[in-house]
C-alpha cells in the first residue's frame, strides 16, 4: 500500500456532490487533530490540492456553543492552535483561525462561506458527537464535495467494513493490519503555493498574546471561566511531544506493573488529552513505542500492553462508536444492562447526592473524592480509578438515565480528555458493556467495583488522604444541567 492508496482508504464521502470546477482552493477545516505534522487530514487535502493544481487554505476554529466550552478547554485549544499555525505556514500553507466571540457568527456558518469558494472540502472524521455534528451540519448546507478523512486512528476506521463487537474479535483485525500503516510515510508536499486572496472570515491573530492574553481572549468568548485551565497540561504539540519522550524514557519499561496504582508517580503515560485533541497522533505514539523496543531498552511485556491500551483498546472505542447508534447515549448502551438497571431504578439507594456534591467530591467516600478531585483540579484521572469512580455513580443518582448522564456531564465538562470515544467506552463499561454479574440491589447484574483491591496498592492510603482532603474552588453547577438530554 503506497500513501496515496491509504489516504484513499481514511477518507469518507459525506456528500455525492463531486469536485467543483470553479473552486479557488481545497478546504481543509481541522477541529480535533490540532497537528502539522503526521496529520492524514491535512496531507489528504494537500494530495487533492496537487491533483487538482489547486492550494490548500486551512482554517482552525475555536467554537463557543459547543458543549462545556470552558476556560479551561478554549485555552488548551489556543495554545494548539498558536502553535498548528507555524506549523501549518512552514508546510507553505495558507492558515486562518476563527475565535467564535459571544455574540459573534456561528462557526459553521464562517466555515460554510470559506467552503463555497472550495473545489473540495476535507475535514476530521471523528466519531464523537461535536465534530460529527459539524461535519454532517456543514455536509448538509453547502454545494461542494466535503470529504471527512480519519486522522485519530492508526488503522483507518474505514479497514473494517463490519461492526466487531469484541475486544477480541477486533484485536485479531487489527492486529493483522497494523504493518501496513505504522511507519508509512503519508506525508505529501504542496505542488502549488499559498493562497494569498482575500478570504471573507474574521480572523484572530494569537502569536503576540501571552497567557493572560490568552485569557483575555476566552473571556470574550462568553464561556464557562469558572473552571480554569491546569497549568500542567499545555495545549502545544512541543509539550505534547516532551511528555511523549518522557513517557517512552521513564514510564514504559513499568508501565505494566505501575499504571493501577494512582499513588505512583508516573505511573502512566498521561498523554490522553493530546490524544483527544489531535495534538500527538496514534501512529507516532506507537513508532515511538516500537522505536523503544528495537532499542533493547524496553521489555516486550511492556512494550505489548502499553501498545494494547493504544492500540486496541482505544481504537476498538472509536470502532464502536462509529458503529453502535448512539454510543454516549443512555440508550445505546446494551438492551440486557439498561433493562437490568432499570428493573433496579426503585430499589433505595444509600445516599442521594446532588450533581454540585458529586463535582466537588463532597460525598462520605474518601477514595471517590480523592478520584474527582484530580477531575476538577487535575484536569485528568488515572484509568484504572475512573473504573472505581464511575461504579459508584449509579448507587448516589435516583436513576440509573440520571446516573450515566451525571457520569458523562462529569467527564466532558471537567476532563482534558472527556468527549472522547475512549473515556465513553469507559463509562460504558461501568454501566455493563461487560458480561452481565449476579443479580444484586440497584446494579441488577452490572457488576460493581468495591475499593479492595485499590486500597491494596502501596501509597494508596496515604494518596488518598491527601488527594481527598485538597481544597477546591466553586464551579457554576445548574441544579438540573441541560445538557443531561443530551446523553439519554
Amino acid at each position: 500500500m503506497d500513501a496515496l492508496d491509504a489516504l484513499r482508504l481514511r477518507t469518507r464521502r459525506l456528500t455525492e456532490t463531486r469536485t467543483a470546477a470553479d473552486g479557488d482552493y481545497v478546504l481543509c477545516w481541522l477541529m480535533q487533530a490540532l497537528r502539522a505534522e503526521e496529520n492524514p487530514t491535512l496531507d489528504a487535502a494537500i494530495a487533492l490540492g496537487n491533483a487538482r493544481g489547486l492550494p490548500v487554505v486551512v482554517v482552525h476554529t475555536v467554537e463557543t456553543a459547543y458543549p462545556y466550552a470552558s476556560h479551561r478547554l478554549s485555552r488548551f485549544m489556543l495554545e494548539a492552535s498558536r502553535e498548528l499555525e507555524a506549523g501549518i505556514e512552514a508546510r507553505g500553507l495558507r492558515f486562518v483561525r476563527y475565535v467564535r466571540r459571544a455574540s459573534g457568527e456561528p462557526t459553521v456558518e464562517a466555515v460554510a462561506r470559506l467552503a463555497e469558494r472550495a473545489a473540495t472540502v476535507v475535514l476530521d472524521d471523528i466519531p464523537t458527537f461535536v465534530t460529527r455534528t459539524y461535519a454532517d451540519y456543514l455536509a448538509a448546507h453547502i454545494s461542494r464535495e466535503v470529504l471527512a478523512v480519519d486522522a485519530c486512528c492508526a488503522v483507518p476506521m474505514n479497514a473494517f467494513p463490519e461492526p466487531l463487537a469484541t475486544t477480541k474479535a477486533f484485536r485479531a483485525a487489527h492486529t493483522t493490519l497494523r504493518d501496513d500503516h505504522l511507519g508509512l510515510d503519508l506525508r505529501q508536499r504542496p505542488d502549488v503555493g499559498a493562497f494569498t486572496g482575500d478570504l471573507d472570515i474574521v480572523q484572530t491573530p494569537l502569536a503576540d498574546l501571552d497567557a493572560s492574553g490568552l485569557d483575555a481572549l476566552c473571556a470574550e468568548q462568553g464561556i464557562d471561566m469558572t473552571l480554569p485551565p491546569v497549568e500542567r497540561w499545555s495545549g502545544s504539540r512541543e509539550a505534547a511531544l516532551e511528555r511523549l519522550r518522557f513517557a517512552v524514557e521513564n514510564v514504559l519499561e513499568r508501565y505494566k506493573w505501575t499504571r493501577n496504582n494512582p499513588a505512583l508517580e508516573d505511573a502512566s503515560a498521561e498523554i490522553s488529552p493530546w490524544m483527544h485533541f489531535g495534538q500527538l497522533s496514534p501512529r507516532e505514539v506507537a513508532e515511538a513505542v516500537l522505536h523503544a523496543e528495537a532499542s533493547g531498552d524496553v521489555h516486550p511485556a511492556a512494550r505489548w500492553k502499553f501498545l494494547d491500551e493504544t492500540l486496541t483498546w482505544r481504537e476498538y472505542y472509536h470502532h464502536r462508536c462509529r458503529t453502535v447508534p448512539g454510543f454516549s447515549n443512555w440508550s445505546g448502551l446494551p438492551e440486557y444492562a439498561r433493562k437490568t438497571m432499570q428493573a433496579h431504578a426503585d430499589d433505595p439507594r444509600p445516599q442521594i447526592y446532588s450533581v454540585d456534591e458529586l463535582l466537588h467530591g463532597e460525598t462520605d467516600d474518601p477514595l471517590w473524592n480523592a478520584a474527582q478531585k484530580q477531575f476538577l483540579l487535575d484536569g485528568w484521572m488515572n484509568n484504572n480509578l475512573r473504573m472505581y469512580w464511575v461504579k459508584q455513580i449509579l448507587k448516589w443518582r435516583p436513576t440509573p438515565q440520571d446516573a450515566w448522564a451525571t457520569a458523562c456531564y462529569l467527564n466532558d465538562r471537567l476532563s482534558y480528555d472527556g468527549r472522547d470515544a475512549s473515556t465513553y467506552g469507559g463509562i460504558r463499561w461501568g454501566f455493563g458493556e461487560a458480561k452481565p454479574y449476579d443479580e444484586q440491589p440497584i446494579y441488577g447484574t452490572v457488576s460493581r467495583k468495591t475499593s479492595a483491591a485499590l486500597m491494596k496498592r502501596p501509597g494508596m492510603r496515604e494518596w488518598m488522604e491527601r488527594e481527598a482532603s485538597r481544597g477546591t474552588y466553586r464551579v457554576d453547577v445548574p441544579e438540573e444541567p441541560p445538557e443531561f438530554e443530551r446523553y439519554l
